[in-house]
Order: C-alpha cells, then sequence, then structure tokens
C-alpha cells in the first residue's frame, strides 16, 4: 500500500465515551503504521458546541504533512434502533435530531456522510438516507470481523446504486482503542489534497486482511455469491465457538 495514499475511517478517539486513546496516540497510531490520514468519527451526544470547537483546533494543530486527523462525528437518533450516520470532515455544528435533519444539514457541512454498520439497522434506512448519503459502510471490521466484508450491505449499496450510482461503499475500522487495529483500510487512487473528497468522489480501494474491492461495483454476482457462502460458514464457525466458550463460563461458574 502506498503511504501517503493510505488512511483508516470511522475512528473514535477518547473524545467519545468507549473511546480510549487521546488525538497524539491517533497521531502516533498512524505513523507507526504508515497512515496518512484518520476520518474521525466521534459519537456526538459527548460533544457540546464549544467541545467540538476544541476538538477541530486540536486536530489542525496535530496535523501535518504525515497525517491528517480529521475531524467528524457519528449520529444515532431517537426511535430509529442501529441507525448511526457519520459525518465526515464537519467544518461546523450540527444538531441534527432525525435522520431527515441529518441529511439536511450534514449535506453541507461536511464532505462525506455515510452509514454506518448498517446490520445494526437491519438493512433498513429512512428514504432521506437511502436518497441523501454519500457512502455505505460495507465492511465495518468490528461487526462484520477484520476478515470479511457483509454481503448483504453490499447489495444494499447495489440496490441503491441502481438510482444513485455515484454512493460509494467504504471499509471502516470504527476502532476505539489503536492496539486492537483491525487493518481495514482504504487506499486513495489520486494524490489528494483533500481525502474526504476522494472518498466522496469514489476514488479509491478498499483494502482489508483478506481481500480489496473498489468503491463501487468492485464484486460481480459469482464473488458476492462466493462471498456470502464463505460469510455464512464463517459465522457459524463464530456461533458454535460463542456457545461453547459460554457453556465453559457458566460450568466455571457452577464449579
Amino acid at each position: 500500500m502506498t503511504a501517503d495514499r493510505t488512511g483508516v475511517v470511522h475512528v473514535h478517539s477518547n473524545y467519545s465515551h468507549d473511546g480510549r486513546d487521546s488525538l497524539e496516540q491517533l497521531r502516533d497510531f498512524a505513523l507507526d503504521r504508515g497512515i496518512a490520514f484518520i476520518a474521525l468519527t466521534d459519537h456526538a451526544e459527548d460533544f457540546s458546541e464549544s467541545t467540538w470547537q476544541e476538538y477541530v483546533q486540536r486536530c489542525g494543530a496535530l496535523s501535518d504533512s504525515a497525517v491528517r486527523l480529521i475531524p467528524g462525528l457519528e449520529f444515532r437518533f431517537a426511535g430509529y434502533r442501529g441507525l448511526h450516520l457519520l459525518a465526515f470532515g464537519l467544518d461546523r455544528w450540527i444538531e441534527p435530531r432525525t435522520p431527515d435533519e441529518f441529511i439536511a444539514l450534514a449535506g453541507s457541512a461536511s464532505r462525506c456522510t455515510a452509514v454506518a454498520h448498517p446490520i445494526l439497522a437491519d438493512y433498513a434506512l429512512p428514504p432521506s438516507v437511502r436518497n441523501g448519503i454519500d457512502a455505505i459502510e460495507v465492511w465495518n471490521a468490528t461487526y462484520n470481523t477484520r476478515y470479511l466484508p457483509d454481503p448483504r450491505a453490499l447489495r444494499l449499496l447495489h440496490d441503491i446504486r441502481l438510482v444513485r450510482p455515484r454512493v460509494v461503499g467504504l471499509a471502516g475500522l470504527d476502532q476505539h482503542d489503536r492496539r486492537n487495529d483491525r487493518q481495514t483500510r482504504v487506499v486513495l487512487r489520486d494524490q489528494a489534497i483533500d481525502p474526504v473528497e476522494s472518498l466522496r468522489e469514489g476514488r479509491f480501494v478498499n483494502v482489508g486482511r483478506t481481500m480489496r474491492f473498489d468503491s463501487g461495483n468492485g464484486m460481480g454476482g459469482i464473488r458476492l455469491a462466493l462471498l456470502s457462502a464463505v460469510r455464512w460458514a464463517f459465522d457459524r464457525v463464530e456461533r458454535a465457538q460463542d456457545s461453547v466458550a459460554r457453556a465453559l463460563r457458566s460450568r466455571r461458574g457452577a464449579d
């Protein structure tokens, strides 16, 4: 991978209640791994407008030609279970209360918007999101594991692209602790002045431990069918392992 074009998206700092890493530690993480930019997505509910301003200033102060920390937020909404929307490269504070408001506000305040881990929302998106979002996270390294992307998220992307062909598919880390690097990356196809613009325009390739694919229709029908079969088998093995682990914990508790 080309270091000056390699980035990670959907990363949390300790500005999020469940993030462990300071912005300084995330900069070091990037330098250690040859990462040129980090698209941050800290939890919006953990911010006020003043905290946001401080956060943006610190991201700017820690950014240079080696590493860029790009401020962004992850929003969730009452009544929409599992629906989390990402705004990369926000240039001002916004407080959307609904998905419709997010699309209306983030469309002008950020340079790229995305649906995070659609598996948590059971792949059901409000019409405003389907009609206004820039990207779908088709590989969330936390919920889909570091080994394989999500076939159903890829199908969701394909369905949306039939109507809106400029929507792109992202591989995101959803990282909360730099010590657990799940190794999904986005590699830009150009020497971007603005990496977030390159993401929105689809000028990148998703790269993980087991495969790489482009931002649009990166998987044909045969490859997607094979991925679905492998994903099904992988998930069954994981569930079996989880069941065994729970049984062993229960047995130790009984002893």
